[in-house]
């Protein structure tokens, strides 16, 4: 009795330590998500020497045993073969997850090889947009600076051009100004020219009379020339007849000084009246003999009234004579 109670705990035992190490395989098995390769030899059969160890029945026992020990054992072992297989599938399941890693590492370097090459083409792109904004800003400024010199040369032209219209506006005035004045010119010569037809007809024309005239003047001076001369004549026959009838009116009245040389002669200066008085008398040249040029003065101012003319031209001839006087004209 004591046997089959020890027999029974034993076996009971034995089934509970298998049945809690099959669970417990199957609990590791299905919780830990990150499974973790343990050594082969913790899964050994050895585990159960505890039990053994535990209990050391009698040779009885355990032939009493045997039977249902086989059937642990077979449970064991099926236990076993499943903890195997799951290991092999965990081992699979493993490799997979490694295999999936180095998939999921190659695809991360990969990634980061792509992240990389995205990244230098980003940092080229952005190089390259950093470098064609520039290029635009210098475009635009470049644009810009164009821009403002075109402005500039648009306004240099629009005044350029003003200036041109207003030099051609002067040009134009002028070139009108210039019309005006070759008219007024042209019209102001054919005045001219008509005035100097009209004069030159004029001055032929006066020409024509002053030849007339002077050929009448001509004819009419030979004429006074010859009347002139006529009376010239006249005259200084007159002259003459009268110069003589003082003479001899002087020489009656002039006393002669003795021994006085008849080849002397005195001038005399006589300014007369119309009725023939004896104004003056001055002598203008001495005869060198002064009691002679005062007896001749004398006897001058004796003779007055001298005869002279009683026409008033021939007249003029004798209102102030000169007059020679020589003793060789007395008469004795």
């Amino acid at each position: 009795m004591i046997l089959e109670q020890s027999y029974r705990k034993a076996f009971i035992a034995a089934v509970f330590f298998h049945l809690f190490l099959a669970l417990a395989l199957l609990v590791d098995t299905t919780t830990n998500q990150r499974p973790v390769m343990t050594p082969e030899a913790k899964n050994e059969p050895s585990q159960a020497l505890p039990i053994d160890h535990a209990a050391k029945p009698k040779e009885e026992i355990v032939k009493a045993v045997s039977v249902d020990n086989k059937e642990v054992m077979e449970t064991v072992q099926r236990l076993k073969q499943e903890r195997a297989n799951q290991l092999k599938a965990e081992q699979s399941r493993q490799q997979a997850l490694a295999k999936q890693a180095e998939m999921a590492r190659k695809a991360r370097v990969q990634e980061q090889q792509r992240l990389a090459k995205l990244k230098e083409e980003a940092d080229k792109l952005a190089i390259a947009r950093k470098k064609q904004i520039e290029e635009e800003k210098r475009r635009l400024k470049e644009l810009a600076e164009q821009k403002v010199q075109e402005a500039k040369r648009l306004e240099e032209l629009k005044a350029k051009q003003q200036q041109l219209k207003k030099q051609q506006e002067e040009a134009e005035k002028l070139a009108v100004l210039k019309q005006k004045q070759a008219e007024e010119k042209l019209k102001a010569d054919k005045l001219k020219e008509e005035k100097v037809k009209e004069e030159l007809a004029r001055a032929d024309k006066a020409k024509a009379e002053a030849e007339v005239e002077k050929k009448r003047q001509a004819a009419a001076l030979q004429q006074q020339a010859v009347a002139d001369a006529a009376k010239k004549a006249q005259l200084a026959g007159e002259v003459d007849k009268y110069k003589a009838m003082i003479v001899n009116a002087i020489s009656r009245q002039w006393i002669l000084p003795e021994n006085v040389d008849s080849r002397l002669s005195s001038q005399f200066r006589i300014r007369l009246a119309p009725d023939g008085a004896v104004l003056e008398v001055s002598l203008m040249r001495s005869s060198g003999d002064a009691v002679l040029d005062r007896s001749a003065q004398t006897a001058i101012f004796k003779a007055s009234p001298l005869p002279v003319p009683s026409d008033p031209d021939t007249f003029n001839l004798f209102r102030d004579i000169s007059l020679t006087v020589r003793p060789e004209n007395v008469r004795g």
